[in-house]
């Protein structure tokens, strides 16, 4: 079964066991519909089925109580978890929408057609969605996910078309 990942559990809120989740999904308020969870570890070594308890928004966060989780304790031991559904119980999505973890492994070409590297993960900065982008020679480049870059993406054909501002590429490129 695929999962995929709605958020990520930051710190503990309060003394009751309730995690401050930074939601991956385009609202908070989506954790308020989900009865059972998976949960993830970092390294996906582990997994932990919870049901949910509660939950409630705060300062753009999902506040989650957990079942079995029941004090701060327990929530920090769950840091850096994900936290994650079936495949099949997501929500539809529109045609100008994706999931993150469907832009990873997408090859960019710009216009004239060349190939300009691979997503190789997709973050969220301060100022939106970036892709970390890396180039043929091993180089990375962050690229922001903006429809005026990103002017094209086919998922079936695991291909991006791109409008890479001049020397983007370079800018911010280190070496392995």
């Amino acid at each position: 079964m695929t999962r995929i990942a709605l958020g990520i559990i930051r710190k503990s809120h309060g003394v009751r066991g309730e995690a401050s989740v930074e939601p991956w999904t385009d609202s908070a308020e989506r954790f308020a519909e989900l009865e059972e969870v998976t949960l993830v570890s970092p390294d996906d070594s582990q997994t932990r089925e919870v049901r949910v308890e509660s939950t409630r928004v705060h300062q753009g966060r999902a506040l989650v109580k957990f079942s079995g989780v029941d004090s701060p304790e327990d929530v920090q031991a769950l840091s850096g978890w994900t936290v994650e559904i079936p495949e099949e119980d997501a929500r539809e999505l529109e045609d100008d929408e994706y999931f993150l973890h469907d832009l990873v492994g997408l090859t960019l070409f710009d216009a004239e057609g060349r190939e300009r590297g691979v997503v190789k993960e997709v973050s969220e900065g301060g100022g939106g969605l970036l892709l970390l982008v890396r180039r043929a020679d091993g180089r990375e480049f962050e690229l922001p996910f903006a429809a005026d870059l990103c002017t094209e993406i086919n998922l079936d054909a695991k291909r991006m078309v791109v409008a890479l501002p001049e020397g983007l590429d370079d800018l911010d490129a280190v070496t392995d």
